[in-house]
């Protein structure tokens, strides 16, 4: 059972002044306060425009449009280089659509699973075959200084657009490198928001006067990838996942959209106006599914065709690959929980079964055990590699990570999620030194494993069923950042309940009001018992249905 934080408190004043500038009820305002929101921000925040968006101006981000414009003016082969993950499909794909307006000679590439992460040597050489004179990066580069050298020495220029958080010695022989962490460690954006506002620098530099229009409708790309790979959702991204979510709606409710998303929803079964939460459990998981399993190339067709039949076939065998995915990851997490080590806090467990599924298994493990975990598999050469994430505790993986860097060969992530290779020899130590790391954070904060929950405010049924979700989804999307506000409500009672699948209950509360709550079949309060919980709409009745986050007696 979590610790449940006193109630938030935000100051009265505050809250008075939010309920005047938006003209919403004193419960919303005290959210909003709770986030730390000023009133003088609550409109931007509350109806998102992209009038308000940071456009990048001058230093790299004008150096590196005037070398894309050049390459375009002067016929030259630009090469794009991406992720298997959703986040570095879609910024490919923003980057290929963008720049298609102004050029056909274009290419785009993809790495594999098998070969490895980043812009490593094979891709560069391949990319050089080609016959690329200028590569730009997406989702990645930041940490290939070695690959961009190579590059220049066969004569390819280098842009890199990325987000991860820089190394200690970034590349400096690209013409730009674009990574707002290297300017602002806490900036949110995704890559594909990255990619994004560098489509848009080109844009302003080529003098394109339609390029707010033509680029607002590579949104619904941008909010897929930022949605699931669970960036920040503020600022800027929040603005970009808000708009790209109502493109997609929009355009989903009109006909017109784009092929390889409404392939996407219709094999992935949602049926009404999509959320966040169907770009991140329904619509994010296929499209990284095949760069788990194989080339992700055919993620990348899907997003950029325009032949619905085409864009159909390749969601099927996406949602086919899925289905894989799931089976193999289960099988994997069942195999991978019989190696873990109860004396460790950070978790390591060396598998063969995991391959590119070691990022969902490390998760699974980790919300299993409450522990952080990193999967990896033992190479031929010695050495190890695989993924880690810190599950819901508040362990800052890159962190604990970067304690233990001399170990360490190619590397890198954020907070919550990294990819890492240990070098030949220095399994041990690595393991040893991972969990010293973890434990030096635990006694800065005690509460590292079990984050106490925070509650915004304590309502009753009433409050619950009279106008909240008007307010409350003007709020969304929800997720990193910006979670949904927790209410605590005393006094309930169970009416009825019933197993909607395995480890999920539906309760029907007294008063009428339905709620979801996580746990084995039978673990339902029995009398009296307060909740804390967050709301969302139900899509069959469109009433307010609860998620009990925990629960005491009394």
């Amino acid at each position: 059972m979590a610790r449940w934080l006193p109630l938030l408190e935000p100051e009265a004043d505050v809250v008075s002044e939010l309920t005047r500038v938006t003209g919403l009820d004193t419960l919303c305002a005290r959210v909003l306060a709770n986030r730390g929101m000023v009133p003088e921000a609550a409109a931007d925040f509350l109806s998102p425009s992209l009038k308000k968006i940071g456009v990048p101006e001058g230093g790299a981000w004008l150096v590196a449009a005037r070398r894309v414009v050049r390459a375009i003016n002067n016929g030259e082969r630009i090469g794009i280089f991406g992720d298997y993950d959703a986040d570095g499909i879609t910024s490919a794909a923003v980057l290929c659509v963008a720049l298609s307006r102004y050029t056909s000679n274009l290419m785009v590439k993809l790495p594999t699973r098998q070969t490895g992460y980043g812009l490593l040597e094979p891709y560069v050489r391949d990319l050089f075959a080609e016959g690329v004179n200028l590569l730009i990066t997406a989702d990645c580069g930041i940490s290939n200084k070695v690959e961009i050298e190579l590059a220049n020495t066969l004569g390819m220029d280098v842009i890199v657009t990325d987000h991860h958080i820089p190394p200690e010695n970034p590349p400096d022989t690209a013409v730009a490198v674009l990574d707002p962490k290297l300017w602002n460690l806490k900036d949110p954006l995704a890559g594909v928001g990255v990619a994004w506002k560098f489509a848009l620098a080109v844009a302003k530099e080529i003098e394109d006067l339609d390029r707010r229009r033509y680029l607002g409708r590579l949104l619904d790309l941008v909010s897929i990838g930022t949605i699931v790979d669970i960036a920040p959702l503020v600022g800027d991204n929040r603005t970009l996942a808000c708009i790209g979510l109502r493109h997609i709606n929009r355009s989903l409710r009109a006909g017109s959209i784009r092929p390889g998303i409404g392939a996407l929803v219709k094999v992935s079964g949602v049926k009404d106006a999509l959320d966040e939460e169907d770009l991140g459990w329904k619509l994010g998981p296929r499209l990284n599914s095949i760069g788990r399993i194989k080339n992700p190339l055919p993620a990348l067709d899907l997003l950029l065709t325009d032949d619905r039949r085409k864009a159909l076939q390749i969601a099927s065998l996406l949602n086919q690959l899925n289905h894989e995915r799931q089976l193999r990851t289960s099988y994997a997490v069942e195999r991978a929980l019989v190696e873990v080590n109860p004396e460790e806090d950070f978790k390591v467990v060396v598998t063969d079964e995991a391959g590119g599924l070691a990022g969902l298994v490390a998760g699974k493990i980790a919300g299993v055990t409450g522990r952080p975990a990193a999967v990896l598999n033992r190479r031929a050469d010695g050495s190890y590699g695989g993924s880690a994430r810190s599950g819901e505790t508040d362990v800052d993986l890159y962190g604990a990570l970067f304690e233990v860097r001399h170990l360490l060969g190619e590397w890198g992530g954020h907070r919550k999620a990294a990819g890492l290779s240990v070098l030949p020899g220095d399994f041990d130590a690595f393991v040893s030194g991972v969990n010293e790391a973890v434990r030096a954070q635990l006694k800065e904060n005690p509460e590292l494993f079990s984050p106490p929950v925070k509650i915004d405010a304590e309502l009753s049924l009433e409050d619950v069923s009279n106008g909240l979700l008007d307010w409350h989804e003007r709020l969304a999307p929800f997720g990193s950042g910006n979670c949904r506000p927790v209410f605590v409500t005393e006094g309930l009672r169970v009416d009825g309940a019933r197993q909607l699948w395995e480890g999920m209950t539906l309760l029907r509360l007294r008063g009428g009001i339905s709620a979801r709550l996580a746990g084995p079949e039978g673990n339902v309060p029995a009398g009296a018992f307060q909740a804390a919980y967050t709301v969302s709409r139900n899509t069959y009745s469109g009433g307010a249905e609860l998620e009990i986050i925990d629960w005491k007696i009394g």
